[in-house]
């Protein structure tokens, strides 16, 4: 599996290069952090999102007469959700607090994407968007979600969607803000229907459903952009 996730990136990180010793004139090196919202679609129960942090590097083509880039980026996300179980007293009268538990996926994520940049004044703004393969290095299940420890795939996979503002400090350094939204396509966790081995009074199978689990994350970050500028001469 991580071999396999190698390979893309490999494979991603080369064309973005060759795009731009080919196409462009100069590369541009980003190093990013911020907030991560993340959420998820799960059948069985009612998810509640959580704030994590998130870490991206990217790399991408550019050029002073096209608004168009190619780019790459690797970065790390926690994805997941949580349930808040609210205090209650038992058939014993013992008070139990509120409780939160959650279920973390630490993701290492590879991206290959088409951006947009244009000129806003004496800012610039761009919009992108990517196609996105993430690795689960691992995951934390709390005391709630520990039946499904193990089961999480390994590699899915989604897209991106960014817009982002840029502010100039000179003419090879800015900083940045951005906003992305990552939905997962592929499933984190799949479990398919499980026949128990019970039969109910009218003799007919005990069929636990299926659970399905996807990722969606919101985030937010800000960071800075380096210029690596190709100048012809003759």
């Amino acid at each position: 599996m991580i071999r396999t996730f190698l390979v893309r990136c490999c494979v991603a990180f080369f064309i973005v290069a060759m795009y731009s010793s080919i196409h462009a004139q100069g590369t541009v090196y980003s190093f990013l952090g911020g907030l991560s919202l993340s959420n998820q679609e799960v059948s069985g129960y009612q998810a509640e999102p959580f704030l994590r942090f998130h870490c991206v590097a990217g790399m991408e083509s550019t050029s002073d007469i096209n608004p168009n880039a190619m780019y790459f980026r690797l970065g790390y996300h926690t994805k997941g959700s949580a349930i808040v179980v609210n205090s209650y007293t038992d058939d014993l009268g013992m008070q139990h607090d509120r409780q939160t538990y959650s279920m973390e996926f630490h993701n290492i994520s590879a991206s290959l994407g088409w951006k947009q940049r244009r000129p806003l004044g004496d800012i610039w703004y761009s919009y992108g968007f990517g196609v996105r393969f993430d690795y689960n290095v691992s995951a934390d299940f709390g005391q709630f979600f520990a039946g499904l420890a193990g089961t999480q795939n390994k590699i899915t996979y989604g897209v991106d969607v960014d817009i982002a503002m840029e502010f100039p400090l000179s003419e090879l350094v800015s900083t940045t803000i951005e906003i992305g939204v990552s939905p997962d396509l592929g499933q984190q966790i799949y479990i398919p229907p499980q026949n128990t081995g019970w039969h109910y009074s009218d003799g007919s199978e005990v069929i636990l459903g299926e659970t399905k689990l996807t990722n969606l994350v919101f985030e937010v970050r800000a960071g800075f952009r380096f210029w690596r500028k190709v100048i012809y001469t003759d």
